[in-house]
């Protein structure tokens, strides 16, 4: 209450008991008093600026609340107006001065008075930002400009990488905002364990006095090394080991080596990182990012046993008697394995800092092997996508303007602000206003070493409103949450990948295609289920997991598509501070091809492989709850029935095709809202 301006204030508390006597009741019996007002406000010592031009930096405080959180938020406003017009030797104070009390009321009303001055005769080598005990006189005093930058303590560092990552140049005004920011950057390269920032005076000019700017660092040790190990389930035993180097060159550069070792997966990896690649406005750098990695993994039947297939016993590939691989035939064939090459090299663009807008622009090389498949069950589908080679860049843009505004502020908050404005601050995890874009484009172009020639477009946005419904009940703070995805793509040149599977033609390759269902995307689909199928026919002798022959019938599995359209809607209704419950709607689905989306094709009635590769628009009702969890974040359960299952059609070895249809009812739980 007093910061609110009641100075007068008094707060007592009365003690009870319940009627039941189980229970202790606390009264908070407050007296605010008279509000204490701001009845006038001045400016002195400016010699500058006129005071007008200075009154329109400060909040508004006249005829406001007395509050010294707003006098200092307008000292403060102040002062940075003056540093960043030059005057880095003014200072600010404010005085306060009792006018009158209305005698009916006890209404007081104070007179603030902000004074400027200027520190004179700087020591030699005093920090810059720490004064001390500095002599001010009246008045803004002179402009200080930089006369040159030097750099001392640095042993590895090049001097010009240290004058490169601060924003201090010679024949300009000296800011404490620079010196700042300057700072921040020398430590956030972690070569520095202490960054030293002085100011040496030179000269007096008629327009103000010129300072050299010592920049003193004390570099700390520039590699790190580290090592350790683990068992695990999934990979079995492990271990890895980091190499990295903070100052490559002697240029504030990164790089590193890191080593994965497992039974079953083994990672290699070598990348450099530089901070200050290009500038990204004033003051500010675009970093650039290489890497190169190498990975085998030997978990590729345990990935096809959780993903893709749901309806042979867990059965993914033909093994003998001793459990070893083996073909169709019966013929050894060694386990299945995954290799794959990489190197990126990525780069940005800050195209608002407002609305926090950014332009990603990337090239990439990926080289994906896939070894030894001849005994997996779905061996026929992979083999167009045994040896995929991609080349090409690619660009995103993301403009994220979500925030959160039923977040509690404290009084504190609102005061160091001077007035209450915007309550809202940005949240990426529970938005309740705003919006999210991503925008991302790739390509891959056989003239620069790819085997596959592809176009790929993705776009989601994401909306938040807040309309606050009724007041004072719960239905105030209920969010409507909408996203809409599309997604098209275009392949030029396949090689032929599917001479045996002409309706294929066309199609991604597997690592990027289109997929979705599950908690985030369409949630009447388990995970990514949703889109066109194939059959798989079983070939050979399969075993189950007690190593006897079992018979496996026919199959579909999704495949993805070329094109994927979906819309999602919600209401996030609070029950109470702790649940809310969450109504949804879900729509749309995977296309094999992008004209699929608003003109599905005709079929021929019995054909088996272009019915199943046929997929309409899906429409999903369902109800969620998210309970906040003590730990940060919602606990989420979503029910949603999928209201037009499709159907594919299953080939049996005597009789008509079997139908399948998909279940309607999916459950799902997560760790956080859908989006």
């Amino acid at each position: 209450l007093r910061e609110l301006g009641y100075r007068d204030a008094t707060v007592r508390v009365n003690q009870g008991v319940s009627p039941d006597g189980e229970h202790l009741v606390i009264t908070f019996v407050v007296d605010q008093g008279p509000p204490t007002i701001i009845s006038d406000v001045g400016i002195t010592g400016n010699q500058q600026f006129s005071d007008a031009v200075l009154m329109q930096q400060l909040p508004d405080l006249e005829n406001k609340n007395f509050s010294r959180a707003k006098l200092r938020n307008g000292q403060r406003k102040l002062s940075e107006f003056l540093a960043q017009a030059g005057y880095f030797d003014s200072v600010v104070d404010y005085s306060i001065e009792e006018r009158s009390q209305d005698p009916a009321t006890g209404v007081r009303s104070f007179k603030v008075q902000y004074e400027i001055r200027h520190r004179v005769n700087p020591l030699d080598g005093a920090l810059i930002g720490a004064p001390g005990e500095r002599r001010t006189a009246p008045g803004e005093g002179k402009k200080v400009y930089i006369g040159r930058v030097l750099v001392t303590g640095s042993e590895n560092t090049k001097t010009s990488a240290i004058q490169r990552a601060v924003t201090l140049e010679p024949d300009t005004l000296l800011r404490s905002t620079d010196i700042y920011t300057s700072e921040q950057n020398l430590y956030s390269s972690d070569v520095f364990s202490r960054v030293e920032i002085k100011e040496q005076p030179v000269r007096e000019t008629p327009d103000g006095r010129v300072t050299d700017v010592i920049v003193g660092v004390e570099e700390q040790p520039q590699r790190i090394l580290s090592y350790g190990g683990g068992f695990s389930t999934e990979l079995g035993a492990s271990g890895f080991v980091d190499i990295r180097h903070q100052n490559l060159f002697g240029r504030l550069w990164q790089g590193g080596a890191r080593l994965r070792l497992s039974q079953r997966r083994q990672i290699a990896q070598i990348d450099f990182f530089n901070p200050r690649f290009l500038p990204d406005g004033k003051g500010k750098f675009a970093p650039l990012t290489v890497t190169a990695q190498y990975q085998r993994d030997s978990t590729v039947t345990r990935f096809f046993r959780s993903e893709f297939d749901k309806g042979t016993f867990g059965i993914v590939q033909r093994l003998d008697e001793d459990g070893n691989p083996i073909d169709e035939f019966g013929a050894g064939t060694g386990s299945p394995t995954l290799h794959r090459l990489t190197f990126t090299a990525e780069t940005n663009r800050t195209i608002s800092r407002k609305d926090r807008s950014i332009l990603f622009v990337r090239y990439r090389f990926e080289d994906v092997r896939l070894n030894n498949i001849q005994s997996l069950l779905i061996k026929d589908l992979l083999t167009p996508d045994e040896r995929i080679r991609i080349s090409g860049f690619g660009a995103t843009f993301v403009r994220d303007t979500r925030r959160n505004c039923s977040v509690k502020y404290s009084i504190l908050d609102i005061i160091a602000r001077g007035e209450p404005g915007d309550p809202c601050r940005y949240s990426a995890s529970d938005p309740t206003a705003g919006s999210y874009l991503t925008a991302e484009f790739n390509t891959s172009v056989p003239f620069l070493g790819a085997n596959v020639g592809f176009n790929k477009f993705q776009a989601s946005y994401n909306f938040y409103y807040s309309p606050k419904l009724i007041k004072s009940t719960k239905l105030a703070d209920t969010t409507f949450a909408a996203r809409a995805i599309i997604g098209l793509a275009d392949v030029f040149a396949d090689g032929n990948r599917f001479p045996n599977n002409p309706e294929l033609k066309g199609i991604l390759p597997i690592s990027e295609r289109f997929f979705a269902g599950g908690s985030t995307t369409l949630r009447g689909f388990s995970f990514e289920s949703a889109g066109p199928r194939i059959v798989v026919v079983p070939q050979g002798v399969f075993r189950n997991s007690s190593g006897d022959p079992v018979f496996l019938d026919p199959f579909a599995i999704p495949i993805g598509g070329n094109a994927l359209a979906v819309i999602n809607l919600e209401a996030r209704v609070p029950l109470t501070e702790w649940l809310k419950v969450v109504p949804f709607y879900d729509g749309g689905n995977v296309f094999r091809r992008v004209k699929d989306i608003l003109n599905p094709p005709d079929i021929v009635p019995g054909d088996i492989a272009q019915s199943n590769l046929r997929v309409l628009w899906s429409n999903t009702v369902g109800v969620g709850f998210r309970l906040r969890t003590p730990i940060g974040g919602d606990f989420a359960i979503d029910y949603g029935r999928l209201l037009n299952p499709p159907t594919f059609l299953i080939p049996q070895m005597t009789g008509p095709n079997a139908i399948y249809r998909l279940k309607q009812d999916q459950i799902h739980f997560r760790f956080s809202q859908a989006f």
